[in-house]
């Protein structure tokens, strides 16, 4: 059992196809879903005019080989930029840009089925304020919101989401305790991301059936196996394509380094 494929129901494809193609685009979100993917998430950074776009880093070096921060630019300049993360992909994919948001709805509008992790990154709160974000956000998402779930490791803003009637939302715990915490306790949200290293041995007094347990970032089907043990939902990973073939696919899947 310990080698054996995982239903794409209990997967999250993290930042897309981000193991073939440049995290957090349009493309890798595309290709994610192309492969099966029910699952999918991604990262919102918010430019200078406060518009939110597709991105996980706060800077442009990595994902972008560009100096500057994306708070800097505005967002009709960033769509601008190529995503083709130059030091791990080289230039294979430079001609794909940076996404708005926007695109996300595009793509769940063709694929009812799916839904999408929107993860709202703390960097943008200091130059946008958690209100202005979360009004950006609610209202590009409004018509799949039902696909839709608002996620964040700021606990703050997803409650202002869950207060605002927003129908899914899930915390990222910064440590193990916070589960504990009224920060996060009251907020009852549908998920609770949870970073597989900080998982203690034994869930002591949590009851997996009122809340999705999401264990992050899990790469192999050993560890899937065994948080999936111990009670967790599902598995966000870099590794779609890994975890979900069966046996005699091993072998055709090439994996890069993450």
């Amino acid at each position: 059992m310990s080698d054996s494929h995982f239903s794409l129901d209990r997967l999250i494809a993290h930042r897309g196809l981000q193991s073939s193609y440049p995290e957090n685009t349009a493309l890798s979100l595309r290709k994610a879903v192309e492969k099966g993917a029910k699952y999918i998430e991604l990262d919102i950074q918010f430019s200078s005019d406060d518009l939110p776009i597709i991105y996980h880093d706060d800077n442009l070096n990595r994902v972008s080989g560009h100096r500057g921060n994306v708070s800097e630019f505005t967002r009709q300049q960033l769509l601008s930029i190529p995503a083709h993360e130059p030091d791990r992909l080289g230039n294979a994919f430079i001609s794909e840009k940076i996404a708005p948001l926007d695109a996300l709805v595009d793509i769940l509008i063709a694929h009812p089925q799916v839904t999408a992790f929107v993860e709202i990154k703390e960097q943008s709160i200091d130059h946008c304020g958690r209100d202005t974000m979360l009004k950006a956000v609610q209202t590009i998402l409004e018509p799949v919101k039902r696909q839709a779930v608002i996620i964040s490791y700021d606990y703050q803003l997803v409650s202002a989401a869950k207060n605002n009637q927003w129908p899914t939302v899930a915390v990222v715990l910064k440590q193990w305790q916070d589960f504990f915490s009224d920060a996060v306790r009251l907020i009852k949200s549908e998920y609770v991301f949870i970073d597989y290293r900080i998982i203690p041995d034994v869930l002591d007094n949590i009851d997996c059936n009122e809340v999705n347990l999401v264990a992050y970032e899990v790469g192999n089907r050993h560890l899937g196996h065994e948080l999936i043990a111990k009670g967790f939902s599902m598995l966000e990973t870099f590794e779609l394509e890994n975890l979900m073939a069966g046996d005699k696919d091993k072998e055709k899947i090439k994996i890069f380094s993450t």
